[in-house]
């Protein structure tokens, strides 16, 4: 069965610098962030391949930058992910700042040469 995106808690936990993604109580991803001189820097994430495809990475990603956007600071992107949520979702342009220049590539990686 499908969950819908109202079936994923997100939390946050500041000890492993992650937002965590939960269904039924089990983590089934997260999304990693990086603190260095007052700014936060959104690196990677991650869901497990039977939970992919089911708005997992987009909640994820929906509770992290609203959770940040109470900073004073742009909010950096290295998260692939991240980065093509943001440029679907424009609202989010003016408090973030996106470098695909460092992205690492992946499997999942979205081609960045094809205009996305």
């Amino acid at each position: 069965m499908k969950p819908s995106p109202a079936a994923v808690e997100v939390r946050k936990d500041e000890s492993t610098r992650l937002y965590e993604a939960l269904i039924d109580g089990q983590v089934v991803g997260n999304l990693a962030y990086e603190t260095t001189g007052g700014r936060v820097s959104l690196t990677h994430s991650y869901v497990d391949q039977d939970q992919r495809h089911r708005g997992v990475a987009s909640a994820l990603t929906r509770y992290a930058l609203e959770d940040l956007s109470q900073s004073q600071t742009k909010t950096g992107i290295y998260c692939g992910f991240v980065a093509d949520y943001v440029q679907d979702h424009p609202e989010w342009n003016n408090a973030v700042e996106i470098n695909r220049s460092s992205f690492i590539a992946t499997r999942t990686a979205r081609d960045t040469t094809s205009g996305r």
